[in-house]
């Protein structure tokens, strides 16, 4: 009976080893990834900043009012180099783990403690109680752990 113990602790310290070495391998590059997000959050507001008016050349209408005019070859290749430059980063860093998401894309997502970070509620006709409709900073996870909570704006109309 000693022996047969013995045996089996020996197993559960095995196996509860193999589960802390995994976990050490998944989540090594956490305080990497916490690093980088600032700089991810930048490149994504370099991004938002670039009207898209200014992206494509404009009619010659005369109509056309004179800042929608303002098309530069130069700018809409600088955004294209951008938007490849963060297309590959995060396709790299998923494969590392590391994902971004973001509550408010898609139908209204109802708000989860566990992943958003409520800053403010405000009344929004036509939406639910705890509905997310705005993300003011995008979260993210690592191997399914969240790293970063995104920053979010919640309604409460009653």
């Amino acid at each position: 009976d000693r022996y047969l113990r013995s045996v089996a602790d020996f197993r559960n310290l095995q196996e509860r080893t193999k589960r802390d070495i995994q976990s050490a391998r998944d989540f090594a590059i956490q305080k990497f990834a916490t690093d980088l997000l600032e700089s991810i959050d930048n490149l994504d507001r370099a991004l938002t900043t670039v009207p898209a008016s200014k992206l494509a050349p404009q009619s010659s209408d005369p109509d056309t009012p004179a800042d929608e005019k303002t098309y530069s070859k130069d700018l809409a290749n600088l955004y294209d180099g951008l938007k490849m430059t963060e297309t590959i980063l995060m396709v790299t860093l998923k494969k590392h783990g590391l994902e971004r998401f973001d509550p408010s894309e898609g139908e209204g997502q109802p708000f989860n403690p566990n992943l958003h970070e409520a800053t403010f509620q405000t009344k929004v006709e036509g939406k639910e109680d705890g509905q997310v409709f705005m993300t003011q900073q995008k979260g993210f996870t690592l191997n399914g752990r969240v790293l970063r909570a995104a920053k979010v704006g919640v309604v409460k109309n009653s």
